[in-house]
């Protein structure tokens, strides 16, 4: 965290961030009063159809659509409040590098179910000894999985190689 943050995340204000889609503005907030090294998304999201926003778009409103497309605007934002590099383009690397990692792995496994917690663990560990500074987080976003589905699967591929004998 640069030291800009750490002096942001030390104040007792909120920090918002905005972003407009396709006519539809989302905003993230941060209540900052905690001062943290971990990367955090933000406390709040609020998403809603932008004032000029064209007549379809109002008709429409915030679809299912609009939330996918947004997440990849949260983690944007959350890229920008933690100032990791190449705010965007920095997480669709690691997502694509992800995804194909997994592909691989599965197509060498023969894509059966079994062996798929290995997998996340291989790839976790990857990314983790690589330097990013949320492997989860990158894990979670590239699988479309909560943070905490994946520890469990995690957790259940470290007991699977400790119990085959293999170092954890």
């Amino acid at each position: 965290m640069s030291q800009e943050n750490r002096d942001r995340a030390a104040s007792d204000r909120d920090v918002e961030l905005s972003r407009e889609d396709e006519g539809c503005v989302i905003t993230a907030r941060w209540r900052t009063g905690v001062a943290s090294t971990a990367i955090t998304g933000p406390d709040e999201v609020v998403i809603r159809v932008a004032d000029k926003a064209a007549p379809e778009v109002r008709e429409r409103g915030v679809t299912s659509a609009v939330l996918h497309r947004m997440g990849r605007q949260v983690d944007d934002m959350v890229a920008e409040f933690h100032v990791l590099p190449s705010v965007g383009a920095y997480q669709v690397m690691v997502r694509r590098y992800i995804e194909g990692r997994l592909t691989e792995l599965a197509q060498v496994r023969g894509a059966t179910a079994a062996g798929f917690e290995s997998d996340l663990l291989t790839v976790f560990d990857d990314i983790a000894r690589r330097g990013n500074p949320d492997p989860l987080g990158a894990l979670a976003t590239a699988t479309g999985r909560q943070r905490e589905a994946l520890e469990q699967l995690l957790s259940v591929a470290r007991e699977r190689d400790d119990h085959d004998g293999h170092q954890v």
